[in-house]
């Protein structure tokens, strides 16, 4: 799943322009694996190797067609882009800041970051659908 993208991302990088190529589900999918990881760390729910193993790939790959994206992107559309993972990344902090600080036990943090785990995959799968409004 995180290696389909990649013949798209070779047509930008012959290419060199974007076009109309939308990030959207990169960039959803950046926050997903970046909380997925959150959550399997052994402070927030123990035993999950797996889970962060999938998702530090799936970060890197999903960061790199960002860049790539970025890289070739006009200036209006790269800004939205940085302002975007910027965003992702106040939250990102915020949420594990709030679950280390307000949670005590490991099913607390483990049930809180879950929940934004599930709601971002939800939102992962359906970003896809944003190319629909253009």
């Amino acid at each position: 799943m995180f290696a389909s993208p990649v013949p798209t991302f070779y047509k930008i990088w012959k290419k060199g322009d974007v076009d109309g190529f939308r990030p959207d589900p990169y960039l959803a999918s950046v926050i997903n694996c970046a909380l997925w990881i959150l959550y399997g760390q052994p402070f927030v729910h123990p035993g999950i190797i797996l889970v962060v193993t999938i998702n530090s790939v799936g970060f890197t790959l999903e960061l790199s067609y960002i860049l790539i994206y970025i890289f070739y992107a006009p200036s209006n559309k790269r800004t939205k882009v940085l302002l975007v993972l910027l965003a992702e990344a106040l939250f990102f902090l915020a949420v594990a800041t709030f679950s280390l600080k307000v949670y005590q036990t490991q099913s607390s943090r483990s049930l809180f970051v879950g929940i934004f785990c599930s709601f971002f995959g939800v939102c992962m799968s359906m970003s896809p659908l944003t190319v629909m409004g253009k």
